[in-house]
């Protein structure tokens, strides 16, 4: 697995062994970055960050900064590795955590690009984006990417418009835009 483009293009990433992760392949991460366009300055999560593929790729396109969460050790000392591999230590934050946790006690100011990957068959990506919909930091505009198996259907939740949704072999990438909050209406009746 390499880095794609950008300033790390051709720089090599590691990945874990076995089947506990599945990385993004490059042919995936290169139609995914080729539909987001130019991320310069963004800041950017990669949630259920495995090898950290899509936050190292970021990184190398001009994004400013990455969180990385991830809740397995051994994920983590990749992503350091991979990060290290870049020269992005200085654009990133890596915490061994859960996303919910990351999201509520790791983040710093409003994030523009959410990439979600969990594992296939889970329910994890719905349970994240409900989480997100009271989260200061996913601000209106924001956009999520997430990742699943081509067979299974993106979520619809509430607060999250989908605007993409496409087919890459066995892996299906669908483009979520965080929308307006509902103004709260104050009753004046007197």
């Amino acid at each position: 697995m390499r880095i794609v483009a950008g300033s790390a293009r051709g720089r090599r990433l590691v990945t874990l062994e076995g089947t506990t992760t599945r990385p993004t392949g490059d042919r995936v991460r290169e139609a995914m970055f080729s539909i987001l366009g130019n991320i310069d300055g963004s800041i950017v999560v990669d949630a259920f960050a495995g090898s950290g593929a899509l936050g190292c790729e970021a990184l190398s396109r001009g994004a400013a900064s990455c969180y990385f969460f991830d809740n397995s050790r051994s994920a983590i000392e990749i992503i350091r590795e991979n990060v290290k591999a870049i020269d992005g230590e200085q654009q990133a934050n890596i915490r061994k955590c859960t996303f919910e946790f990351g999201l509520a006690n790791h983040i710093n100011g409003d994030v523009d690009l959410w990439f979600l990957d969990p594992p296939y068959e889970s329910n994890l990506a719905e349970k994240a984006l409900i989480a997100m919909t009271d989260s200061p930091h996913v601000t209106e505009g924001a956009l999520v990417v997430f990742e699943t198996d081509a067979k299974a259907e993106p979520p619809i939740v509430a607060g999250f418009e989908l605007e993409d949704n496409r087919r890459y072999g066995t892996t299906r990438l669908a483009f979520y835009r965080r929308l307006a909050s509902d103004p709260v209406v104050e009753n004046n009746a007197e």
